[in-house]
């Protein structure tokens, strides 16, 4: 067999059985093999960057890495955004690229010219900052250590996406026959983790001390497969929880130690609670500033703070001061903490019953949803989200593109058991909506997919309407027009910038009529813009069987709220806010008030 040949039988073997991507010459004898597989389907979008992102999504539900296909060149780079998300959001992903024959290809690179061969572009320099690896295979023998070492590079420790470029004429080469029946095994370079139990003993022993202790759970929980773990873990030992954006689904919204979701689109619980804590329990976060504030001083300074991560490098980067850093599979770490709690028999979690009903006492009083998001006169975003949550299934599949709905279905879903939350963490892409493709072909269980996006993040992968259309896809796309970027606009105008700039359609933002475009790709659309309409349209939608495009017309400057709000001073500079205190902001006294309520808490230790 020929290379291309190898590398579909191996992504056979794999039960890799579907790919994502857009054909072209340098892809001839890939795209060939592909044709020939009686196993693989491949997916074939309208744009790379979709391809990227939806081979992203298929990732995160099959627990495989997604596989993309593009040419050398423009196919590329149009990936590159995909890619990127899938680096900054730690999903496995494979890009395998072409390019033209290895010898232009190597005295390309030799010499330094710009271009030698129509199309040619530096893949190696542009792919080895958004990768955990870039290969460039240059001959027919080392296919099968190249593929093997790829595949374990992207789904070891923490996951992300490697590019194997491909020079046409290696693609067509014929395999050595000593390399078919053996393949090296691949040797992941990476640092190696804690695995002594007295490094558990030792965070347990800070634990167990503690008279308000909380957990910041990430996005980490979810990638070590810690989910079930995780949740019979807080509920035996009656700990608080608190969400980063990315952990949301690691713990069910009515779990009596689910406090609420923290960062600069929080909840005022949450925040109480990471400001009074005194110890600090981060599990699989990366403490991003939307996470901490971009003011990282301000976060739980009271608090002594314990960080678990299975890559090193996120322990020791600048910001926020660890106590105590362990680097460690979290799965290992959580198996170790329970059994070395239940060797504690004079612990007794009481002692954290007053801290517990604080919390909770707090959620309750400062809930998300207020009584303005309720109108008659127009359509909040809020009431939009809340009620789709509602009628969502326990295995359902939700995703949100960025921008205002993004933040407002962080603050307003309430988990159930079985339910993935996906939202573009790092890169925070318009056009994210399209991994939505991913999830729904890697989605075996009984579940929908539930996707929510801006009228303005919609175009940006508006051609993927017509993959959903050609593949039946049944998502549900919620298209939250707002006449715009409304979330650019709150922003531009928290700043005193008027009238705003290329964030109204009125304004010069060229974002046309959904409901033309939906029926020129051939789908379903419905539309609701009064506010007594509004339940029986969702449920309509989520009880088809079918791709259903629905656009709701919400009020147009629908703010997100609370959040962390800067404060813009006259020379261009800006005042973060305390943490605890998120916008509108709480007068002086019943700030202190709230926060001194936790302080007696633990006082019996």
């Amino acid at each position: 067999m020929n290379v291309a040949e190898y590398i579909v039988n191996y992504l056979e073997d794999k039960n890799i059985d579907t790919v994502f991507g857009v054909v072209g010459g340098a892809l001839l004898w890939i795209c060939k093999a592909l044709g020939e597989s009686k196993s693989i389907k491949p997916i074939f979008t309208n744009h790379e960057q979709a391809a990227a992102m939806a081979a992203d999504g298929w990732a995160r539900i099959s627990g495989k890495p997604g596989v993309v296909f593009a040419i050398n060149g423009p196919g590329m780079t149009n990936t590159i955004t995909g890619i990127t998300q899938a680096w900054v959001d730690s999903s496995p992903v494979i890009l395998i690229t072409g390019n033209s024959n290895l010898k232009s290809v190597q005295y390309e690179r030799k010499v330094g010219v710009r271009q030698y061969g129509t199309q040619d572009v530096r893949a190696d320099k542009l792919m080895e900052s958004i990768t955990k690896k870039y290969f460039l295979l240059d001959d027919a023998a080392k296919v099968g250590k190249c593929l093997e070492d790829a595949y374990q590079i992207a789904v070891s420790g923490r996951p992300g996406p490697v590019c194997i470029e491909i020079p046409i004429n290696i693609q067509g080469a014929l395999v050595p026959d000593n390399i078919l029946e053996k393949t090296d095994i691949c040797e992941i370079e990476d640092t190696l983790m804690d695995t002594n139990s007295s490094v558990v003993k030792a965070v347990i022993e800070k634990l167990v001390s503690a008279k308000r202790p909380l957990i910041l759970a990430g996005q980490g929980i979810r990638l070590s497969n810690s989910v079930d773990l995780f949740r019979s873990f807080v509920e035996k030992n009656q700990i608080p929880v608190v969400n980063s954006r990315m952990g949301i689904d690691s713990i069910e919204t009515d779990s009596r130690y689910f406090v609420g979701r923290a960062g600069n689109h929080g909840s005022r619980s949450a925040h109480f609670a990471l400001q009074t804590c005194d110890f600090l329990l981060i599990l699989g976060s990366r403490m991003a500033p939307n996470t901490t504030g971009y003011d990282v001083g301000k976060f739980s300074q009271q608090s002594y703070k314990t960080l678990v991560d299975v890559d090193i490098t996120e322990l020791n980067k600048f910001g926020i001061k660890i106590d105590q850093k362990v680097h460690m599979d979290l799965y290992t770490f959580l198996e170790k903490a329970d059994k070395e709690l239940g060797e504690k028999n004079n612990v007794n979690q009481n002692i954290w019953i007053d801290w517990v009903t604080c919390c909770n006492n707090w959620e309750k009083k400062y809930p998300i949803m207020q009584s303005n998001y309720y109108s008659k006169d127009e359509i909040s975003t809020y009431r939009v989200v809340e009620i789709i949550s509602n009628m969502a299934g326990a295995e359902d599949l939700i995703i949100s593109d960025t921008g205002s709905c993004c933040s407002i279905v962080a603050q307003v879903w309430q988990v159930k058991k079985n339910q993935r939350v996906f939202i573009s963490g790092g890169l925070s892409a318009m056009g994210y909506w399209a991994t939505a493709m991913g999830l729904a072909l890697a989605n075996k269980g009984e579940g929908q997919v539930i996707c929510f996006v801006g009228d303005g993040s919609l175009q940006m992968n508006i051609h993927e309407l017509a993959t959903i259309r050609k593949y039946g896809l049944p998502i549900k796309l919620f298209v939250i027009n707002n006449s715009g970027y409304q979330f650019v606009r709150m922003s531009q105008a928290a700043y005193g910038i008027e009238p705003p700039f290329g964030t109204n359609i009125d304004r010069g933002v060229p974002i046309p009529n959904t409901a033309r475009i939906v029926e020129a790709y051939g789908l379903n659309y419905s539309c609701c813009n009064m506010t007594e309409n509004l339940t029986d349209v969702i449920s309509y939608v989520l009880r088809s069987c079918e791709a259903e495009i629905c656009e709701i017309f919400v009020a147009k400057e629908q703010e997100v709220c609370p959040r962390l709000k800067s404060v813009a001073c006259e020379d261009g500079t800006f005042i973060s806010p305390d943490f605890a205190n998120l916008y509108p902001f709480l007068d002086e006294d019943t700030l202190k008030n709230e926060l001194d309520a936790a302080l007696n808490c633990g006082d019996q230790i």
